[in-house]
């Protein structure tokens, strides 16, 4: 007898097949694929069953197997399931489990009809021909294998610019080590990439860090003190993180997936981060990386890098971090940024600590004790764990000058004609500047004339107390390392570039004195004045630049001090207290510095240039 449950049977039957067929395509996560197993083992069992009888035990079977299956594809597209491995973030549909979908949905729909119609059964059952039914729904499964057999599964299919193909690693070379770090088999690894850390045709300078370019040979081996268990780890996350992380390479899906930004892209560098997957208990896993880093030019967002943090509460020295690459890793915490409500209701960065260690007015500290660290899959000069410079780079356990995620000394790749004028700023008052292409005599001599001036008068001002004396106030910047002391009716008087009459001061907190030092002037020129309209001083050897990011409590002008309260995407407006004129600027520093006595400083603090300008890092001149 023919069941007048066939239609619901088949395409039970079929939807099981679709997901059986999916199981390979997740071998790299066990759980997820297991799941796939016994969904599809349930779908064909009740479908075979369906298709022959339609008891109603049978009938309600099918009806709640494939309701679950309709329903556990419609969340993992509305929102991810962190508790299970593979589906912690939304997915976009595809070809395959959307025919899955819409195909279990038939079956449930035909099901809800039988069993409110109970009496029409044998009539229903007399209307239905197989081949009308079980052709177009294999033509759907046909559709569905072929879209798996060119497409993978979505956390490892993107291709963009400097990430390895999917050929080179295989889904089912992933294997896990022992703290649940996701990393590809090192010998599958190897031979696709032709990379033997232990091969004799490289003699490596032990230094790090290096450059690093996705597109070149990867070069972490040789680095003293890494083990080769070390170097291993290292690799595997790098090679890992170049091929699942470009899945994110758009913008708007990532954030439709559940990313969020911190408002922090007038730096020149755009964090999205997902806070369910901060609590997830996965360590350095590219498939579901914390934070996601976009490079910003204008409206263009480009991924860059992943962000990994470690779980709440482990500390800097947690052997877990440590131990991971050795010293071929630096971890690091943002320890003084502030955090706001902004009008969508989203946490946002407002801003760094002043040197109170207060947070600008409507903001809080947060963010506090989260281990971080970068991965890059676009070419960075140091390295591909290289933080980020200025506030960016956050905090860790050592100094500075000590870190193995920054540069030992500034390179940019658009000076690099510059590399071979063997010019320092040997710290005197009187350098030569000379060397620079297209810069004329003139400009030179003015150039080094304004650093001579400014090293010979400027330290005047060496003590905080002669600067306040003098009508000098901070706008309580500390928190960022420098502090910006102001003389408000400076900007307007009649002396320009005049290191009596500086504008501005600038002092860097000295860990060892425990004093605040004097390290640079910061001229500021009228209201008049744009950056089209600044004076000349040393042609290409000079920047200015603006601040239009920054919001201050109150007018100076009025009441003789402000202090910012705010940071704001490029000309963005302020939540909290006010924009104050965009006055032209630029540093004259007193010791060498890595990108040249005129260099601006790094991150939000480096302000805005010209559009068609690129930021000059003089390394010819630097230190």
């Amino acid at each position: 007898m023919k069941s007048s449950s066939f239609v619901a049977g088949a395409a039970s039957l079929c939807a099981g097949v679709i997901h059986a067929s999916a199981v390979g395509a997740h071998g790299d996560h066990k759980q997820l694929a297991l799941i796939f197993v016994a969904l599809s083992v349930a779908q064909i069992g009740v479908g075979l069953l369906l298709m022959a009888r339609d008891q109603s035990w049978m009938l309600w079977s099918g009806f709640f197997v494939n309701l679950l299956a309709a329903a556990g594809w419609l969340l993992t597209r509305v929102s991810g399931l962190r508790w299970i491995d593979g589906l912690e973030v939304r997915e976009s549909p595809q070809w395959a489990d959307s025919i899955g979908a819409l195909l279990a949905l038939v079956s449930v729909a035909w099901l809800i009809g039988l069993l409110a119609l109970g009496g029409l059964r044998d009539s229903i059952s007399t209307a239905v021909r197989p081949f009308v039914v079980t052709a177009p729904l294999i033509m759907l499964v046909g559709i569905a294998m072929w879209s798996m057999a060119g497409i993978q599964h979505q956390h490892g299919d993107s291709e963009t610019s400097g990430s390895h193909s999917s050929a080179e690693h295989s889904h089912n070379d992933s294997t896990s080590d022992d703290t649940g770090t996701v990393l590809l088999d090192s010998s599958s690894s190897a031979d696709a990439h032709s990379h033997d850390s232990s091969s004799s045709d490289h003699d490596h300078d032990p230094g790090w860090p290096r450059p690093y370019d996705p597109a070149a040979e990867l070069d972490i081996s040789g680095v003293l003190g890494v083990t080769e268990e070390q170097e291993s780890r290292a690799r595997e996350l790098i090679y890992a993180t170049q091929e699942f992380l470009p899945a994110w390479a758009d913008y708007d899906q990532a954030v439709e997936q559940g990313w969020v930004s911190i408002g922090d892209q007038s730096t020149g560098f755009e964090h999205l981060v997902n806070r369910a997957l901060i609590v997830d208990d996965k360590f350095l896993d590219p498939r579901a990386p914390e934070s996601l880093v976009y490079q910003v030019e204008g409206s263009d967002r480009t991924l860059v890098s992943a962000m990994f943090m470690a779980d709440l509460g482990v500390s800097l020295d947690d052997p877990q971090l440590t131990d991971f690459a050795g010293p071929l890793m630096q971890w690091h915490v943002h320890d003084n940024l502030c955090f706001r409500i902004d009008s969508s209701g989203k946490s946002v960065v407002a801003g760094v600590l002043n040197n109170l260690g207060e947070c600008p007015e409507g903001s809080s500290q947060g963010g506090s004790g989260v281990a971080m660290v970068h991965v890059w899959i676009a070419p960075h000069p140091c390295g591909p764990f290289a933080a980020l410079e200025g506030e960016g780079a956050g905090v860790a356990l050592v100094d500075d000058s000590l870190r193995v995620d920054m540069c030992s000394s500034h390179h940019d790749g658009d000076h690099d004609e510059f590399a071979s004028v063997d010019v320092k700023d040997s710290g005197d008052p009187r350098i030569d500047l000379s060397g620079m292409p297209g810069v004329s005599p003139e400009e030179q001599r003015r150039a080094e004339d304004l650093v001579y001036l400014t090293r010979m008068v400027l330290p005047i001002f060496s003590e905080v107390s002669a600067a306040e004396a003098a009508g000098f106030t901070s706008i309580q910047d500390g928190g960022t390392g420098y502090e910006h002391y102001v003389n408000w009716s400076y900007i307007n008087d009649e002396y320009e570039l005049n290191p009596l009459y500086p504008e501005s001061l600038v002092y860097r907190w000295n860990q060892q004195t425990q004093k605040k030092e004097l390290v640079s002037a910061m001229y500021m020129m009228g209201d008049e004045y744009t950056l089209e309209t600044v004076p000349n001083i040393g042609g290409s050897l000079t920047q200015w630049h603006i601040h239009n990011n920054l919001c201050f409590s109150r007018d100076p002008m009025v009441f003789g001090s402000t202090w910012v309260v705010q940071v704001t995407s490029e000309n963005g407006p302020c939540q909290t207290g006010i924009k104050l004129q965009q006055n032209p600027m630029i540093h004259v520093w007193l010791d060498p510095h890595p990108c040249g006595p005129f260099a601006a400083l790094e991150g939000v603090a480096a302000g805005q240039i010209e559009d068609d300008q690129t930021r000059l890092c003089d390394h010819s001149h630097g230190s």
